[in-house]
This record gives C-alpha cells, structure tokens and sequence, in this order.
C-alpha cells in the first residue's frame, strides 16, 4: 500500500469551549462561512439529535453546536 500524502477530508468536528466565540474567531479571523448559526441540540429522537448520540453515546443530554465551512469547501 502506497501511502498518499497529503490526504483529503470533507469535514471534521471540533469541541470548543465556547461556540459563540469559535464561530466569531473562524468567521471573523480566518473568513470561514457560517453555514448554521450556534444551536442548541437536545438529545431526542430527530435526525441531528440521532447523529449527537451515534457520535458522543447515550446521555449527553444537550449542546450547541454550529456548521461553518473552508473558502475550500472543507466542513468545520
């Protein structure tokens, strides 16, 4: 197997302590676009809510969470 490098990706997840102040630093800073605002997300049976559990296992209750993007089409 050859290995390639640099490799791609589409997206990756990042846990911050602060949404509200990462999406203004990535926005504002680094000029990434804010796909869905800072939001809370409750675990329940909805489709992000599903996705929160199949990530982080059952009992994480809630949290905020916000979709920005690359000028390179990278999701953050």
């Amino acid at each position: 197997m050859t290995n390639t490098y640099p490799r791609s990706f589409s997206h990756i997840g990042l846990s911050v302590p602060d949404v509200q102040k990462a999406v203004a630093f990535y926005t504002e800073v680094l000029g990434w676009y804010a796909i869905m605002k800072p939001s809370e997300i409750r675990e329940d049976d909805s489709p992000i809510g599903q996705m929160c559990t199949d990530v982080f296992g059952r009992g994480w209750g809630k949290l905020k969470i916000a979709h920005l993007a690359t000028s390179d089409k990278v999701g953050v």
